[in-house]
């Protein structure tokens, strides 16, 4: 049989037959190719009727044999590997004991029944690890540690007694699955012995991060052959994987408290699975321009890749052998190639869709999520699009929402699947002030206010969800189809539709809802191959990659790259040196420091004079991607649709 095929009746299985709830199943099936060390598996459904299997034998074996006759697995592993497939199917020792308890637990009949039937179907009884044994109890379910280890292993069973210790106390590990989880641990390092070690309790309290833990376990591993040092960070990911609750578990959690709680609760424990690798982040580079006059903020980010096209955006995003079929698809969940085992995301509805909310792991603002469309659909803005935004605003208020230009060149660097970012950090275009106020006087008491912003932007506030979709609608509509040649701006030509906006939406006092719309367009031309209004070429020291929403709102990501640059740059400065031939592009900027201030400068001078020079360039960076350049054309494109007027 297919290895796709068999493993989908596999998964039917698990999930009439062994309760596996239907927002676990990408994790488990992820989970389950990574055992199989199987490049990836699409589709659901089997042809098999499952309804006639009472044990999982006859489709865990054609799982494994599939695995075998592709290579995939050795022979001799398949009896193993398929014990695995079974555990990770299966319901938790906790979960199963909850269910045996609140059928009468052990005097009632009903209990003893269901227990039976469990182990019956789940192949409970013999581990696929010999450190570990499987027991029915009067509790219900046990997996236990023989307690017979090997001395030379003993740093890493340390290691994972540390880390099972954590994920007590900071990620909700149930006391039934402390070696339910260490067996899984030992199953990924390849280790088939273990011993309870006494640890340092303090040290553990002590802290809220698992860096120096994981890292202990995987260094340890490392240094007795276990594993290779190169399979470090995938093997931490996988372990902290096992230690975090289920999806399906974190779902309930996250709505059980809603609002603010709930996304305070997710985030939180995305930090302490070091999903958002928060160390790291700590250690970009962030600095507010104070400098410009409208109080830009830049941060290098070194945990993300450097995308300098739409075309290189779209390769970089699409996972090595197709799946999932993009970075940000729901497929990622639980996928080590991705390195996600650790991450979990939560189910939402905006505008009678399915989406879901993750946070992301390059962390470029405070508290930076994505909202995704569960189905993998192409990046739209649509009349549907503002009732999105604001059905995610209702549920948090807190945060702000916003979805990119559908463009490339002027969006997000994934467009191949509909998203929305934002965060609990308002960017800096949030204070911008009005430079012209229009009426919509089918509404004249809507605010459409034309912003004192560097690009187009156009801001919509009402207390109405009618009125925000028909003023927002008028807009984009009327953007999509402009057209002013003087200008360098082409609606639509022989390569398509160049015109879109991108919007970001929040609440503010007294509940009302406030949209701020930035048009774009991805024109090129002979001059600017790249586009009229993207970065123009004197500028791409800083940023060649298409400007996407936060750019254009005041935060501007600049890559990893840039911050050795940055420190070269200033020993050049201070020591009177041309720029090497390998930052040539930086001459403009060099050029702009030594005539605004001078040759003669401290380090510390230098380290100003560059910051002051970086937003300098973002400020110009934003005229660039303006299609009007001034408040008086924005406010002139706006009248010329008909249903706005000049206050």
């Amino acid at each position: 049989m297919d290895l796709c095929k068999s493993l989908n009746g596999f998964l039917s299985y698990a999930k009439e037959k062994l309760l596996l709830d239907e927002l676990d199943e990408i994790y488990v099936r992820n989970t389950a190719l990574g055992i199989l060390n199987a490049g990836g598996c699409n589709g659901s459904g089997s042809d098999a009727d499952i309804s006639e299997y009472d044990e999982p034998w006859t489709l865990v074996n054609a799982v494994t044999d599939a695995a075998v006759a592709k290579g995939l697995i050795p022979a001799e592993a398949a009896a193993k590997t398929g014990k695995r497939l079974l555990e990770i199917a299966s319901l938790k020792p906790s979960a199963v004991n909850d269910m045996y308890v609140s059928s009468g637990g052990a005097g009632s009949e009903k209990a003893k029944a269901f227990l039976a039937d469990y182990v019956k179907m789940s192949g409970f009884g013999k581990s696929s690890n010999p450190a570990f044994i499987e027991e029915v109890t009067e509790d219900g379910i046990s997996v236990k540690a023989t307690g017979e280890g090997k001395d030379e292993l003993i740093g890493v069973y340390l290691a994972i007694d540390e880390l099972i210790y954590y994920a007590e106390s900071y990620l909700l590990l149930d006391e039934y699955d402390y070696d339910y989880a260490r067996r899984e641990i030992c199953n990924i390092i390849g280790l088939d012995s273990y011993a309870p070690q006494e640890i340092d309790y303090e040290k553990v309290e002590s802290i809220d991060r698992p860096d120096v833990l994981i890292n202990a376990l995987t260094d340890t591993a490392s240094g007795l052959g276990l594993i290779n040092a190169s399979e470090a960070g995938m093997v931490a990911d996988k372990v902290m994987g096992a230690l975090s609750l289920l999806p399906s578990e974190i779902n309930d959690m996250f709505h059980s408290l809603g609002g603010k709680k709930a996304t305070d609760f997710l985030y939180d424990y995305s930090v302490k699975n070091q999903y958002v690798k928060k160390t790291a982040l700590e250690r970009n580079i962030r600095f507010k321009s104070g400098y410009t006059r409208l109080g830009l903020e830049i941060t290098i980010n070194k945990a993300r890749p450097e995308y300098a096209s739409a075309t290189e955006a779209a390769e970089g995003n699409t996972p090595e052998g197709g799946y999932p079929e993009c970075s940000i698809c729901a497929e990622n969940e639980g996928w080590a190639k991705t390195g996600k085992c650790a991450l979990r995301t939560v189910q939402l509805t905006l505008g009678g869709r399915d989406w879901f909310w993750q946070y992301s792991p390059y962390g470029y603002l405070g508290k930076h999520g994505i909202a995704v469309t569960r189905a993998h659909e192409p990046m739209r803005v649509t009349d549907d699009t503002e009732t999105e935004l604001m059905d995610f605003v209702d549920m948090f208020p807190h945060m702000f929402i916003g979805c990119n230009a559908a463009l490339p060149g002027a969006g997000g660097s994934v467009l191949s699947h509909e998203h929305f970012q934002g965060g609990e950090e308002m960017l800096p275009i949030a204070k911008a002030k009005a430079k012209m106020r229009l009426t919509y006087p089918k509404y004249p008491l809507a605010d459409v206010e034309i912003l004192d912003w560097y690009d187009s932007v156009i801001r919509v506030t009402s207390q109405s969800r009618q009125v925000m979709r028909e003023i927002a609608s008028d807009i984009r509509r009327g953007w999509e189809k402009f057209t002013d040649v003087s200008r360098g701006i082409v609606a639509e030509d022989g390569d398509g539709r160049h015109n879109a906006v991108s919007m970001t939406m929040r609440k503010i006092s007294n509940g009302r809802y406030c949209l701020d719309i930035t048009l774009r367009s991805n024109i090129c031309s002979k001059k600017y191959p790249d586009g009229v209004f993207h970065t123009h070429p004197e500028f791409y020291a800083l940023k060649k990659e298409p400007n996407g929403l936060l750019e254009a709102q005041g935060l501007f990501v600049l890559p990893g790259r840039v911050d050795e640059q940055m420190t070269r740059l200033c020993e050049c400065l201070v020591d009177k040196k041309p720029l090497p031939d390998d930052m040539k592009d930086y001459l403009l900027l060099y050029n702009e420091i030594i005539r605004e201030n001078g040759t003669e400068m401290s380090k510390v001078d230098a380290s100003i004079y560059i910051k002051e020079e970086f937003g300098s360039v973002c400020e110009r960076i934003l005229g660039n991607i303006a299609v009007f350049k001034t408040p008086e054309e924005t406010a002139e494109f706006l009248v010329g649709l008909g249903s706005f007027s000049k206050d």
